[in-house]
């Protein structure tokens, strides 16, 4: 279930011998924003679509920030089968405000009220296995959920938590490389696969006004990855991003746009 909500890349690599580009990290404090997570994937022979809409708004508080995240909806037009762990992971969490501490750097160091929090969400999946009979996917989706959040550790909770708007802020606070760009290290294949070691390039490939345009291509065992990113020059933050993952013969694409609400 964790790869259902945890889907950033954390890139680990060596910087080319290149001028860097400094990426600040000044996120708008004077504006609602909208983030949308919209992912296709195959299920039961049929590519269906998982998505996830979040309402965003920072906040200055000292020398860092406050993020204020709060979950909207959740979408999948895929049978039950391959709805119902999506379903049953992220619905404890709709409605429910999250306000995450970073650092001046764009690092999430803390959520307040953690605990009151992770209640709500316990609560949410108790209600869920209470209103589903024993026999059905959503109780049994439910179920699995709940002995996840029961093995996490403080830490552990934060890092789910925060899972999925940690991508926003991979680049800020840092430098990127210019030139033939960086050297990359990870893992990547969940949600379609076991985890496979992959490395390839992170590179700028156009420099449009206030923003920078990244590409990263990763290759491993069976595996292929592409991520292009738009990078804001002004915030620091990951504007959109489109991810492609084959294993195999599997296909996945995933799009993140950060929006402000008009």
């Amino acid at each position: 279930m964790r790869r259902l909500l945890v889907a950033a890349f954390v890139a680990l690599g060596q910087p080319a011998a290149a001028q860097g580009i400094a990426i600040p990290f000044a996120p708008p404090t004077d504006r609602a924003l909208i983030y949308r997570i919209e992912q296709h994937r195959p299920v039961e022979g049929a590519t269906r679509m998982f998505s996830a809409t979040r309402d965003m708004r920072f906040e200055r508080a000292g020398e860092g920030y406050i993020l204020q995240v709060t979950l909207r909806d959740i979408d999948s037009d895929a049978p039950a089968a391959g709805a119902e762990p999506y379903r049953a992971a992220l619905t404890p969490l709709v409605g429910v405000v999250l306000r995450f501490r970073l650092n001046g750097q764009g690092r999430i160091v803390d959520l307040e009220d953690i605990d009151a929090v992770w209640a709500k969400a316990q609560a949410g999946i108790d209600a869920m296995l209470a209103n589903f009979a024993p026999d059905t996917p959503r109780h049994k989706a439910a179920a699995n959920v709940k002995g996840l959040f029961a093995s996490l550790s403080p830490d552990g909770r934060l890092a789910l938590l925060a899972g999925e708007v940690q991508p926003l802020f991979l680049f800020a606070g840092s430098s990127v490389a210019g030139g033939e760009g960086r050297g990359l290290r990870t893992v990547a294949g969940s949600p379609l696969g076991r985890p496979v070691p992959v490395e390839g390039t992170l590179r700028v490939v156009g420099q449009p006004a206030d923003a920078l345009d990244l590409e990263e291509k990763l290759a491993g065992a069976g595996v292929q990855v592409g991520i292009h990113y738009r990078l804001s020059r002004t915030s620091g933050l990951v504007e959109t991003q489109q991810r492609s993952l084959a294993v195999g013969s599997l296909a996945l694409t995933e799009s993140r746009m950060l929006t402000p609400v008009k």
